[in-house]
């Protein structure tokens, strides 16, 4: 590296560079490295810049000498194992494991970063193990984001990970009781650290439910059969989560594959004022009261085929519709009414009306119309391929069938007929009464704003009298409709743990092990969410995750590693947490520095 002065043509003035010099094809290249500014400029910082810049670039390139490595290879050389030892390769002493992940260097640094090895070193005095319970939660958790496998299969390839290694595969399943019982401490202290360090705004939060399937026959107290989302007969677990407004998850719960999801909510429902969202699978009166009861809001959809005629006329009757689009493909209005909500009474175990005032915003979309129209015509059409002629069709309510009616259209009157013929037709009243609510939604809340001219109050909401909650704000139509749309980010939380976490089919049967299972996706996620926030949100969850799988580093006898792959995707990971991830080749102590600065928080 060298000093170079560059004059500029226009101006005249006199620039200063690093340069370097390499030889191609027989003949001396000079290459920009770095512009250090105008001669001008850096004689009024220093007495004599070009000198001071001389030296720097001469010790520049000592520092380069230095960290250069020659090495010298044999292609003749082989790997030898002793006969009778591919027996047992999951012994990392008789494999040749070059590999080692550098894509873990995020993950480690905001693992740390939310003290989750305080956590469980904290916990760990109290036990008789000999083993590390956070270096095999630490495993289970990276490994559920950069390598998905059984439990068995982690262990195998925990090298790969770096870090503690100094425990047995038993260790890891003899752990997961361990997990389980810190699970609700565990949430709670990553909850307080979320907020520490990122702030988290519960003033609204989002809850959905899902499922995951085991591939057994045999059901048990918490694998039961019930609705699978994926259309499986197989036993399911229910999960509930709980995610803030920025899509960060807060909370989680299990239950047997058997419960409602509209029973799953208040079993999880958290303390403090919030405003809930959810789908129309948690709309029943309980959960309303549930949440008046708190002092909290709601913002639930409804569905607009089974409310009442009384609604549903509302929502036909195109008085009142603000349009939000020149074109009619968005429309929306509002009402503030009385409704009649069914409460158990806890006491007797009976069921008792209760009169509670409500906002509901009925929006209609022209994408939404059109989504449900096709979908529903292929179903129709499925069902009518499978009608054939009609004599032994089974029609009920599931799908398309419910569409069609089944008629007698040969038979003698007043005789009995021995052998009647049936013909399968579209009932097209009731398809035209389906039709006429496609494209509506019906969203049921308690929230409202300030109105024009009221004064603000001390706070950001309050609880009034008659049941509403007031933000301290207008709050208009659009709000409340954009509140209910951010439900897409709890859904998205759930494909990530499906698609990329690889969450099911679970591997573990009891239930310590299926509560530990969960709570290592549960922490992949959260890490994946904050990853994602810490780089601004410009790259999707699954790009990262493809590119942080291929982050690895080569073994160079022994000598340095080398970088295996990289892309941009790394590279600004690596810039927004200040880990250097973008070199070519590293020393082995640069490889332990990364490593440990990581940890270092």
């Amino acid at each position: 590296m060298f000093i170079k002065i560059v004059p500029e043509n226009k101006s005249g003035r006199k620039r200063l560079a690093y340069y370097s010099g390499h030889r191609k094809n027989g003949t001396v290249k000079h290459s920009l490295v770095q512009w250090l500014g105008y001669l001008d400029e850096l004689q009024a910082l220093y007495d004599d810049p070009v000198s001071h810049f001389k030296a720097e670039a001469r010790r520049l390139t000592q520092e380069e000498k230095e960290r250069q490595v020659s090495l010298s290879v044999s292609t003749a050389e082989h790997f030898h194992f002793a006969p009778g030892e591919g027996t047992d390769c999951t012994d990392p002493e008789v494999r040749a494991d070059r590999i080692l992940s550098y894509g873990v260097l995020p993950l480690l640094k905001l693992y740390h970063e939310l003290e989750i090895d305080y956590f469980w070193n904290n916990r760990r005095r109290y036990t008789k193990a000999l083993f590390n319970h956070n270096s095999i939660f630490r495993l289970l958790v990276c490994s559920r984001i950069l390598a998905p496998d059984s439990k068995l299969g982690t262990w195998q390839a925990r090298q790969r990970l770096a870090g503690d290694v100094a425990f047995s595969a038993d260790d890891v399943y003899r752990s997961l009781a361990f997990f389980s019982r810190h699970k609700d401490a565990l949430i709670d202290h990553l909850g307080r650290m979320v907020e520490r360090q990122y702030g988290r705004d519960t003033g609204l939060l989002y809850y959905d439910v899902t499922n995951y399937y085991w591939e057994v026959d045999a059901e048990d107290e918490l694998r039961r059969r019930g609705v699978s989302k994926e259309h499986r007969p197989d036993p399911i677990v229910q999960m509930g989560l709980f995610m803030d407004a920025d899509g960060i998850p807060l909370s989680y719960g299990l239950f047997p594959g058997n419960t409602t999801d509209v029973a799953t909510f208040r079993p999880l429902q958290q303390t403090g004022r919030t405003i809930y969202v959810a789908d129309r699978g948690m709309m029943s009166g309980m959960n309303v009261a549930s949440i008046l009861l708190r002092h909290s809001g709601y913002v639930i959809s409804s569905s607009v085929r089974t409310c009442t005629a009384e609604l549903q006329a509302f929502i036909l009757k195109q008085e009142g519709y603000v349009h939000g689009a020149a074109d009619g493909d968005f429309r929306y209005k509002s009402r503030l009414t009385p409704v009649e909500r069914w409460v158990t009474d806890s006491a007797t175990g009976g069921k008792r009306k209760v009169t509670v005032n409500e906002r509901q915003v009925v929006f209609f979309s022209r994408a939404y119309q059109q989504k449900a129209r096709h979908e529903r015509m292929k179903s129709i059409e499925k069902a009518q391929q499978a009608a054939g002629g009609g004599q032994n069709t089974v029609l009920n309510n599931h799908a398309g069938r419910r569409f069609l009616k089944k008629s007698i259209f040969d038979g003698a009157s007043g005789e009995r007929v021995e052998a009647p013929e049936f013909s399968v037709s579209l009932d097209t009243e009731l398809l035209q009464r389906e039709e006429a609510l496609d494209g509506y939604y019906l969203i049921c809340t308690n929230v409202v704003g300030t109105e024009e001219g009221e004064p603000p109050f001390a706070g950001r909401a309050r609880f009034r009298r008659d049941n509403l909650f007031e933000l301290n704000r207008p709050v208009d139509d659009v709000d409340i409709i954009d509140m209910y749309r951010g439900l897409w980010r709890i859904e998205e939380c759930f494909r990530i743990t499906k698609t990329h976490l690889e969450a099911r089919p679970v591997y573990v049967r009891t239930r310590d092990s299926i509560e530990a299972h969960f709570l290592t996706c549960f922490v992949s996620l959260l890490l994946l969410r904050l990853l994602e926030k810490r780089t601004g949100g410009t790259m999707a969850v699954g790009r990262m995750v493809d590119s942080l799988r291929q982050a690895l580093l080569g073994d160079i006898e022994g000598q340095c590693f080398m970088n295996l792959y990289c892309d941009p995707v790394i590279q600004d990971i690596g810039a927004a947490l200040d880990i250097d991830m973008s070199r070519k080749y590293y020393a082995k102590a640069d490889v332990r520095a990364l490593f440990a600065a990581v940890k270092k928080i």
